[in-house]
């Protein structure tokens, strides 16, 4: 993600704010800072104490961690705003009109979640409207100012403390209720989720054309979901890898070994390709 945010950066003056815990070590931390001086940018490293995400709901496929975003007003106070980006993201053009998008009266700017069928009655457990209000939360554009002075941080983890049982993409489900209300809609090149390749019905949400626009020319092609979804995996579509790999080639950790290489997935993938042959 980070080689891709560089490698697409142009004129663009880019400072990295690095999230992480004590599982990441100074050794870690030089290399990640390496690679970002190489690539023209800057970076600082934001320890996020256990402290702050005590008590909140997590899972072990999206642990503690997960929940760092959200203490990013308080942890960068002398910042109005900051875009956060996951980690399974890959940038593939200038950030900078996004960057620049107006956010006067707004908490954030994200773009709608594309939800499976099986998932449209999460919302009403989470009190919410319709599927068009509820964002993802893999890209943000955040109005650090305004979260502040609204006390947005506070409001995210009280509900989340006290909502333990209906959280499920955590910290995703919490943002949505506690600041959905004041989101800007992005376009969906801003986050072309797998979901918004993938699912028919994105074309209700966003509208034909700008399903289109997105599928064709993303922004930021963001490979959420699990498994096969991301690119690292073993029956991940081959251009996605790739488009993973040549970034990952060029920072300090270029070898990958694939996930989910068993001798079953072998034998699936052999079976698709017999499938597809002449």
């Amino acid at each position: 993600m980070l080689d891709s945010v560089l490698a697409h950066r142009g004129g663009m003056a880019v400072h990295v704010h690095f999230l992480h815990g004590a599982d990441v070590g100074p050794e870690e931390r030089e290399r990640v800072a390496d690679m970002v001086v190489r690539g023209g940018g800057e970076i600082s490293f934001l320890f996020v104490e256990d402290e702050r995400v005590a008590g909140l709901w997590t899972h072990p496929v999206l642990p503690a961690s997960a929940w760092y975003n959200v203490f990013l007003p308080d942890l960068l106070p002398d910042l109005d705003r900051v875009l956060y980006l996951d980690g399974d993201v890959i940038v593939l053009d200038s950030l900078e009109p996004l960057w620049e998008t107006d956010l006067t009266g707004h908490y954030l700017g994200a773009v709608t979640n594309v939800l499976q069928e099986n998932h449209f009655n999460r919302l009403d457990d989470l009190g919410l409207s319709g599927p068009e209000v509820y964002f993802n939360a893999g890209v943000m554009l955040m109005n650090l100012g305004e979260l502040r002075r609204e006390r947005g941080t506070e409001a995210v983890v009280e509900w989340a403390r006290a909502n333990p049982e209906k959280i499920r993409w955590p910290p995703q489900d919490a943002l949505n209720v506690a600041l959905g209300a004041r989101r800007l809609r992005l376009h969906p090149r801003w986050n072309c989720m797998n979901s918004v390749v993938s699912f028919p019905w994105s074309a209700d949400l966003f509208g034909a054309e700008a399903v289109e626009e997105a599928r064709r020319n993303p922004a930021i092609r963001h490979f959420e979901g699990p498994g096969p979804n991301k690119p690292w995996h073993y029956l991940a579509d081959r251009e996605s890898r790739e488009l993973y790999m040549s970034h990952r080639r060029r920072t300090p950790w270029p070898d990958c070994k694939l996930e989910g290489r068993t001798p079953r997935n072998v034998w699936k993938r052999l079976r698709e390709r017999v499938a597809l042959s002449p």
